[in-house]
């Protein structure tokens, strides 16, 4: 008889288990600026681009930004649409 040991292949997290609450919503979209956060994986500027596209012809005076970032975004460009920006849309993609 033969005996089969199942191996998980996923790896447990390090480091602090943050939880946040999910961040309040606008009742609109209307004359916001929406901030694109790319986190610079291949593909993801071009959906966020088409994103602020459709957010820009379905809200009226809405006007997207796309900020590049990274893995992790650095600090300065969060700051930065933090101040430049009322909600944001992050993607990654690959």
């Amino acid at each position: 008889m033969y005996e089969l040991e199942v191996q998980n292949p996923v790896a447990a997290l390090q480091g602090t288990d943050a939880r946040f609450d999910v961040a309040p919503r606008p009742d609109s979209l209307d004359g916001l600026k929406i901030g694109l956060i790319w986190n610079r994986k291949r593909g993801g500027d071009g959906v966020l681009k088409r994103v602020g596209e459709m957010l820009e012809a379905r809200y009226e005076g809405a006007e997207a930004r796309l900020y590049k970032g990274g893995i992790p975004t650095p600090t300065g460009v969060l700051d930065k649409a933090i101040e430049e920006c009322d909600v944001f849309v992050g993607s990654t993609s690959d």
